[in-house]
This record gives structure tokens, sequence and C-alpha cells, in this order.
């Protein structure tokens, strides 16, 4: 009764804390509150105080105390000594957990998307834990209401929240973006003072760069929960867990591989179209309806610090990879989502949007494709002045080796597939930030070209892949060979789902096959896209008034990067851009041609738009139809073998009078529905044999809507020149 009673007193404590002072004393008192009491005394604490603690710290009804920290040192530390793991918190739960005392629900609503989706859809427990581990013996079914929910320990449960914070964060400022209040300005600076690339460009030299206290937070767990364990210690035994008992290394990992999941899910995968594996999705037979509605959703801004963070981390390396790299851990993990991440960032993100939520992406993306730059400084601001000291600087040598050859060969989309977007995403911005977009495609070109062991590394990969298919396997001399097939695989499943809403973007392009294109020499490869570029930014520096020599020097550091990559013809220009030309001369330049529809060889509804087209209204129609087909199952996902006659059970003893002019009505209308519901399954039955969709794009014809408009107006065109007329002959 007295842990009670104590716990309702600081529950009110922690409600009615608003200012750093009640903040403060509200920590000290729950410090000494879990000091004070056993772990089977807790329980009160965890069933009646943490959820309010939790509300209270990551504010998602208000300002927040991690927000609150930022601007008090003393509150900041305080608050870091608090929810550290080795500080009382964590202690008492780790307590609680081991006795399984507690048990939460977490909510639905605030679940990433697709698990949100798989959780309300009828698939089953069973297979939701076989397609990830955040499902495996979390799943709590509620038969009598037909939910199934996710329930979790008292460390899971923190964990998630955690997680969530950055993301209802983001969601806040883009909500939000608009708005003049005072407060809502004041948590999008504390939100964007927390990322580092930001917030740090203001520092005197010399001195120690602040971070926020989320990302100390999330530093410090990370090194608690997620240790660099030794490749393969365990791993080959995870498939056999209930056979014997796990030892301590097997546990670690465990909750290692739920941290780093959760992570995953809610910051990287969340709202993404294709949150599985496509093949891991076809053999289990799943279909998310809610893709086609969702459309070109991107990610929820403001991860790039925190998602940089973590891949800083998890592929730090302290000595030479062949010692065991611990990345290997979660490579696997980590590279579709982070990949499908930064794509749709890059090919999502909205016309006339900011590109610093771009520039941090832009970042974690060189963090990925450059580990070998990764050393113990990157660090230092995350941590305290001890732990430097006892663990050291990292000496190891910066850039690319030899020994670094199995993981670009592992990640070569990311050194080339993904420039191509990347280069799109700058034609499509470079008119709204020239310095911006022109200093990232310098960064990227520098990276390609730091290494000569790098680039004829990429070389020989793109010769494999595009002679694979000619030379027979007899004369494949290239040791690169064995590695096409796994990137063909990579490549359709890492961008599975994106180009069959990619009807709106800047660059339009056939995608009749998934073919590399980095060093393509076709329309839409990255060297024709490149000297484009070339144009169009001497076109936006030359517009710009006052000095722009800075400018102008990215720009040449662009073409000698260019000639090194693609040759001397790169970086020629067939004359000199001026804003004096005129604007005949230049739009041979900087108009993006559209293919001609004649020619296009895929799927016909998703074509790229023609100028005969309304082009936002494509887009939702196609989208509909998308949808149509799925619920239909138009789209090839059920078999017609089996289909056959309905049959209804009638009772024949119950006979009924039909009396009054209304129940006849009543009758004649049911039998109309009845009939028409006959007729629509007769036709969906036809459509499925022969394979035919639903295809409702050609709505979109602009002579169709400019027909259906005159219709709609004609009367009332009509009405007023017949108004008009009266008036006249008054």
């Amino acid at each position: 009764m007295d842990s009670q009673t104590l716990a309702q007193d600081l529950e009110a404590s922690i409600l009615s804390a608003t200012t750093p002072p009640k903040i403060s004393a509200a920590l000290s008192s729950i410090a000494a509150f879990l000091r004070r009491h056993t772990s089977d005394q807790l329980r009160p604490f965890f069933s009646l105080v943490f959820p309010s603690l939790l509300r209270r710290l990551f504010g998602f009804d208000s300002i927040s105390w991690l927000e609150i920290g930022t601007s008090d040192r003393e509150l900041s530390s305080q608050l870091f000594a608090f929810l550290a793991p080795g500080g009382p918190l964590f202690s008492s739960i780790s307590s609680v957990d081991q006795e399984s005392l507690v048990r939460y629900i977490f909510p639905t609503e605030r679940l990433p998307e697709w698990m949100r989706y798989a959780l309300q859809s009828s698939i089953s427990s069973e297979v939701l834990a076989s397609i990830s581990p955040l499902f495996s013996s979390r799943i709590k079914e509620d038969e009598l209401q037909n939910l199934k929910q996710i329930q979790l320990n008292v460390f899971q449960y923190y964990i998630f929240w955690f997680a969530y914070y950055p993301v209802s964060r983001g969601t806040a400022v883009l909500s939000n973006s608009g708005s003049g209040r005072a407060t809502r300005k004041t948590r999008l600076e504390n939100w964007v003072s927390s990322i580092p690339v930001i917030s740090s460009s203001g520092r005197k030299p010399g001195q120690r760069p602040e971070s926020s206290l989320y990302l100390q937070l999330l530093y410090s767990y990370l090194k608690a929960f997620v240790p660099k364990l030794g490749s393969g210690s365990f791993m080959p035994y995870r498939s056999s867990l209930l056979n014997y008992s796990m030892n301590d290394d097997e546990l670690a990992y465990l909750q290692a591989e739920f941290v780093v999941q959760t992570f995953v899910q809610f910051w990287m995968v969340d709202n993404d179209l294709s949150p599985l594996p496509a093949q891991v999705a076809r053999s289990l037979g799943l279909s998310f309806l809610y893709q086609a509605m969702l459309g070109t959703t991107p990610p929820t801004p403001g991860l790039g610090g925190v998602l940089k963070l973590l891949v800083n981390y998890l592929y730090w390396c302290p000595s030479s990879p062949k010692d065991g790299n611990p990345h290997m851990l979660f490579d696997k993990l980590l590279q579709r989502p982070l990949y499908r991440f930064i794509l749709r960032s890059f090919l999502y993100c909205p016309i006339g949007a900011s590109v610093k939520n771009s520039v941090q992406i832009f970042s974690l993306w060189m963090a990925y494709i450059q580990p070998w730059h990764i050393s113990k400084e990157d660090f230092t601001e995350f941590e305290s002045t001890k732990e430097q000291r006892d663990e050291g600087g990292n000496h190891r040598e910066k850039g690319y080796t030899v020994v670094w050859r199995g993981y670009v060969l592992d990640n070569y989309l990311f050194y080339s597939s993904l420039v191509v977007h990347f280069l799109e995403f700058a034609h499509k911005f470079i008119h709204a930030d020239v310095e911006s977009v022109t200093k990232m495609v310098s960064e990227v070109l520098e990276v390609l070209c730091s290494s000569t062991e790098l680039l004829a590394l990429l070389y020989r990969v793109n010769t494999a892949y595009s002679t694979k298919q000619a030379v027979s396997s007899s004369y494949m001399t290239n040791d690169l060979y064995k590695y096409v097939s796994s990137i063909q695989e990579k490549l359709q499943d890492w961008e599975d789902g994106m180009w069959d809403s990619d009807i709106n973007v800047s660059i339009l392009r056939e995608r009749s096959s998934m073919d590399l294109r980095f060093f393509s020499d076709r329309g839409d490869g990255a060297s024709n896209l490149l000297q484009l570029l070339i144009l169009r930014a001497e076109h936006e520096i030359h517009l710009l008034s006052g000095d722009v020599s800075r400018h102008l020097q990215f720009l040449d550091l662009i073409k000698a990067k260019a000639k090194k990559l693609f040759g001397e013809q790169i970086a020629k220009t067939p004359e000199k851009i001026s804003p004096k030309e005129s604007p005949a001369n230049q739009k041979e330049y900087f108009t993006l041609r559209r293919p001609k529809v004649g020619k296009y060889k895929g799927d016909w509804m998703k074509r790229p738009i023609s100028d005969t087209e309304v082009a936002w209204l494509a887009v939702v129609l196609i989208r509909v139809s998308d949808w149509l087909n799925q619920y239909l199952s138009l789209d090839g996902s059920v078999e017609t073998d089996d289909v056959g006659p309905t049959y209804v059970e009638v009772k024949g003893n119950e006979v009924r009078q039909i009396t009054g002019p209304k129940e006849v009505l009543w009758l004649l209308l049911m039998l109309v529905f009845s009939w028409f519901g006959v007729m629509c399954n007769l036709v969906v039955g036809f459509m499925r044999r022969h394979g035919m969709k639903i295809n409702l794009r050609f709505l979109a014809s602009k002579r169709l809507v400019a027909f259906f408009v005159l219709s709609l107006l004609w009367p009332v065109i009509v009405r007023g020149l017949s108004g008009v007329g009266v008036l006249l002959g008054l």
C-alpha cells in the first residue's frame, strides 16, 4: 500500500512538471523511489507512473522533457544520468523484466504504417511472426474484438516509444511547417538544432560540438544494447533456439537484433510501398492492398541525423574488416530498407520542398558508402570526456583499400544505380537551390573518384553485368561474373513497387528492363544526365546576383570529376550559356523530353504521362485502377481454375405471403440487385480467365475532360447568354 500511494503521488508530480526546477525535482523523487523498492514492489510504479513518465519524457501532447533539457545544461545532465543504460530507470526495468511482472500493449496507431496494416489484416499470427522478428511471440489476439496487438515487456515498450519519438517530431514539423505560431516555431528550432549538420555550424575553432540529448541517449543505448559482437559467434544456432538454453551471447544478440529491428522499422520502412522482400511476400501469398492508395509518400522528414548515427555505429570498425567486421551481423538487415529509404527520399521529394532534409539524407548516404572514413572522432560529441579518455582514439587509415572490396560488391547499387537516381533528383531541384545541389553532386563524384582501385572495381562490375548475357559461361574470365545474378536480384527487389507510381517525376523514362544506367550511354544514363545538369547549373548560376565564384568552383569540380569518370566529352558544352540568349535557343538544353508513347514496352497503364493527358488526374486514376485490380484479384494473385458456381442454402418450409405495393417494389429491387451482382461476378470471372485488367486512365484524356467540363457548364453558359440577350433586348 505504501508503494501504491507513493506511486500515485509520483504520477501527480510528473504530470505537473513543465519547468526545469519541477522536472529536476520529479526526477530526483523517481530515482529515490526506484532505489528504495525491490523489484516485486515496483509493479505499481510501472503500471501507474511509467506511462505518465513516458508521456512527459517524449511530450506527445506537449513539449517534451527532452526538448526542455536541450536548453538547460544541468537538466540535460540529470536526464541523461536518469535515462542512461546504467541509470536507476534501466536497473529497475531489468529487474522487473527478469520476473515478467508487467506487460504493455503498444498502441497500434503509433506503429509503422505497414505493421499497422498487417495487424489489421486477415494475415495469421504465425505468418506475421515469420516475416518480422518484432512480431515473433509478441502478438496478442483478442478473439472477441477480432484484434491483433503487440504485447511488450518494459524494456521493449520503452525502446518502441524511444524509436517513435523522432517520427512524431518529424510529422509535427511537417504538419506545422506553414504555421507562424511561436510555440511551433520553437519546437521546429529545437528539432533542427538536434541535427549535427546544422547545429554544429556555429562552433568556435577547437570547441567541442554540442549534440542533442536524444542523440546522446541513442548512442549510449547502441553501445549498451548493440555491442560489437564477434561475427558468427552464435549465428548458426539461431534457427533452433527452442532446442537448447541460450547463453549470454545469444541473449545479447537477440536483444541487439530487437533494438536494431525496431529502429529500422520505425525510421526506414514505416510507410514503404514494399516493406518486405518481394520474394518473401510472394512465397507467403501476402498482398498489401493499402499500397495502391498510399501513392508516392516520402519518408518522414528529420530522420537523417538519427539514421546517420545508427549507420556510423553499426559500420564502424576499429580494425581492418578482415579481422572480423562487426557490421556483418546486421548488414543484410539494413541494406534493403536503407537503399529504399534513401531512394524514396530523393524520388518522392515534392517540388517546392526545402532541400535541408535532402542534405541530411545525402549525408547519410555518403556515410554508408564510405565506411572506411568512419572513425572514433565521429562519436566524440556523444561521449563524455571520461569515455573519450578510456577508449582512446582511432588511427585507422582512412581511404578505400582492397579489404573493402567485398563490402563494395555487396552494396554495388549504392555506388551505381542510386547515383543515377540522385542525379534525377538534382534535376528537380537545381533551380531551387543551385549551391546545395552542385555541392552534393560534387561530393558524390569525389567519393567515386577518390580511389583508382574503387573506380576500376565499379567499371569491372559494370562490364561483367553488361556482357554476362552475351558471353558463354565457358569464356567468362572475369571473376566478378558470380556477383551479377545477385546484383540483378537486388536491383529488382530493392526497387520493387517504385516505378508503378513513378509517373510524375521530372525525369520520365522507359523502364522495360531493370538495367544499370551508371555507365550507360543511353539518354537516361548517368553521363547524359550529368552533362545536362552541368548545362542547367551554368544557366542557373548566371541568373544569380552577387558573387558566384563559389558556385563556379563547385561546377569546375563537377566537370573535372565527370571527365575522370566518363571521358573528355562530358566536360564539353556546345556553347556558353548566358542569360542574354533567347528562350528558343535555350529550350533544347533545358526541356526534358518525354519518351514517345508509341515506343513504350512496359505496362500500358503505367506508361509515362503524355502531353494529351491531365497529369494529376492520370495519377489518381492509375492508383484507383491498381486498387480495383487488387481488390477484385485481377492482378493474377488468385488462380481461376477452381472458380465455380456459388450456391446459397435456403430453408424450403418457410413461405411468406407478400402484401402491399411496398413489399412488391422491395422484392423487385432485390431481384435487380441480385441480377446485377450475378452479372458483375460473370464479368469479373471472364476478366480473370482472360487476364484482363481495369484501366480508368483513358478518363484523364484532356479532350475527354474538356468534353465533360463543357457538358457540365453548357446549361450555365446557355442561361447566361439568354440572360444577356434579355438584357440587351430591354
